[in-house]
């Protein structure tokens, strides 16, 4: 299977990983060298989103989701998100994509969410805090469902939703899935 768009990760084992997953020639990556990323780096991002698309697998780690937001704020949200829950990762000393299983990874890569700055607002703050959207533990559950960090704050969720498009009956949705009563 060869992915079109290139895919953005942090450094050169997870290009390895990859690579041994879908073949050397089937996959192309950026490498932001973790945190090191830098202007040249983030334009040369830009510029390929424009002609191919870009697909940013950052690690499910405090710096990925830093990188990931860096990235998807350059690119005007843009561009795909493929995440990776780290519950998955069984390796206790890092959590990253290098460390993933290939099952896992292949998952993410099948299940990309394309944040859209272009969707109009789906949910309103009002209607966010009245639906008790923000409270932890349905945060929670709302990122398990796409495999975001856990630890997503109220306001990044809000504004997350609303890149993806979803209104209250989707959220609803997803709350009733994780609580079983679908």
């Amino acid at each position: 299977m060869k992915i079109k768009q290139v895919i953005i990760v942090e450094g050169k084992s997870d290009t390895a990983k990859l690579k041994i997953i879908f073949g050397e020639c089937n996959i192309e990556t950026i490498e932001t060298n973790g945190l090191a990323l830098d202007n040249s780096t983030l334009e040369l991002i830009r510029d390929i989103n424009k002609a191919r698309g870009v697909i940013i697998f950052t690690d499910p780690d405090g710096p990925g989701v830093k990188i990931r937001d860096v990235i998807n704020s350059y690119l005007d949200f843009k561009c795909f998100n493929a995440f990776i829950n780290k519950k998955n990762i069984k390796n206790t000393k890092k959590i990253g994509i290098a460390e993933a299983e290939e099952k896992d990874i292949r998952e993410a890569l099948d299940n990309l969410i394309i944040f859209n700055s272009n969707n109009k607002q789906s949910i309103s703050w009002e209607d966010f805090l009245k639906n008790n959207f923000y409270l932890p533990d349905n945060r929670k559950k709302i990122a398990e469902h796409f495999s975001w960090n856990e630890k997503i704050n109220s306001k990044k969720l809000f504004k997350w939703v609303n890149l993806i498009g979803l209104d209250i009956e989707k959220i609803k949705k997803i709350l009733g899935e994780q609580n079983g009563t679908c």
